[in-house]
């Protein structure tokens, strides 16, 4: 017989933070849902294979001021940032453009592109995928760059997210 515990612990394990979307019947995601990524930058998966997508993720990010992606590109996944709150600067191929609530960034597979929080408050934003690996991406690097405690190098980075079809150019 299960206990409870254990049927506590399962359900953890196989729903992240007890959700999961069916593929058939979809849902409500609530704010505090989602799977927090590790570090210190509150980012969490809002959707991804593992709840239930097949062709998507989507992410809900806070980039404290000064923050950057860093100069990246996605060779296989077009990319959308929606900023819900904040200031900050927009690169796509060499282009800057200020960005602040409301506004969307879209990035096109194979462009380099960088989002920046220029502050004073934080940079909140919702981003999305339009290929499933990104996740995996910031699972790995992040847990990586916890268990090192430090920043990876960029040689790091692209270690990891080049088999996610992702180059990192600049980490600031």
């Amino acid at each position: 017989m299960i206990n409870r515990r254990t049927l506590v612990l399962l359900a953890l394990v196989l729903f992240g933070n007890g959700w999961a979307w069916s593929q058939q019947r979809g849902g409500v995601l609530k704010p505090s849902q989602g799977e927090r990524l590790p570090g210190d930058r509150p980012t969490f998966v809002k959707a991804s294979p593992r709840t239930g997508t097949q062709r998507v993720e989507m992410f809900r990010d806070t980039m404290l001021p000064g923050t950057s992606t860093g100069v990246h590109v996605h060779a296989q996944a077009d990319e959308f940032f929606y900023v819900v709150n904040g200031n900050g600067l927009g690169l796509v191929d060499g282009i800057e453009t200020p960005i602040e609530a409301d506004d969307i960034v879209f990035v096109p597979r194979g462009h380099d592109h960088r989002v920046k929080s220029l502050g004073p408050s934080p940079l909140e934003l919702v981003f999305l995928v339009d290929r499933p690996g990104l996740a995996s991406d910031f699972r790995e690097g992040r847990s990586d760059a916890v268990a090192k405690k430090r920043r990876l190098t960029l040689e790091e980075w692209n270690r990891i997210s080049q088999k996610y079809g992702t180059t990192h150019k600049t980490i600031e």
